[in-house]
């Protein structure tokens, strides 16, 4: 158990401490929210990631956090970013966990067998994963790991010609629903993301992907 003498330096230390290549369970200012930052080894990525890919498993960390449970429990997630975007995303996942914010589940996109459209009919909040963006034949941002996906059925990628994934996320389109996962312009999530740099997908102009955020705002 940390002393409150160490759970302030957890909080002074954190954002260097997690690019390193692993980092110890930790309560960070909040004592039910812990953290821990892993290496990823090839071995962890067996259909999210080939030869070939734009970043190698030694670029890529392994977070593993507290998030609430569509029940309102504490769950434990697991979430690959890229290294050099594990302490800001662990900011991120506090401020969501202290706001409340419920995430279905969140799991490698390797328990999907790599596949991005069998993730996100579980409802699976995911990070990395090496494929091209939707509709392109360029890379995904979520293949550097600079890009979440959250809750993809309350929150669906959205086409100008009316598609919809994943399908279970139709009803969703309609964004005057009423969710507690719903994400919305200038709510808490798409302010979490913004204090750190990352933009939101609902806010692109014609294709509207609300469960996406990335660095690039691509």
């Amino acid at each position: 158990m940390l002393t409150a003498r160490g759970v302030r330096r957890a909080s002074f230390v954190a954002a260097m401490a997690l690019a390193c290549a692993s980092v110890p369970l930790h309560a960070l200012a909040d004592p039910r929210f812990e953290y821990e930052v892993e290496r990823v080894r090839r071995s962890d990525l067996p259909h999210s990631w080939r030869p070939g890919c734009p970043v190698g498993p030694k670029r890529l960390r392994l977070l593993t956090v507290s998030h609430r449970g569509f029940d309102g429990e504490v769950k434990t997630g697991r979430l690959v970013v890229a290294r050099n975007k594990a302490a800001p995303i662990v900011r991120v996942m506090r401020r969501l966990f202290r706001a409340g914010y419920p995430i279905k589940r969140m799991r490698p996109v390797d328990e999907y067998g790599g596949n991005d459209r069998r993730s996100m009919n579980a409802n699976n909040t995911s990070g990395f994963n090496c494929r091209a963006a939707t509709g392109s034949t360029s890379w995904s941002e979520h293949a550097y790991g600079r890009a979440i996906d959250l809750n993809p059925v309350q929150n669906p990628y959205v086409s100008p010609s009316g598609r919809v994934l994943p399908k279970r996320g139709r009803p969703f389109v309609d964004r005057s629903r009423d969710h507690p996962a719903m994400i919305h312009a200038g709510d808490r999530v798409v302010r979490a993301f913004a204090r750190i740099g990352w933009s939101w997908g609902g806010s692109w102009s014609s294709t509207k992907d609300y469960q996406h955020f990335s660095q690039t705002g691509r």
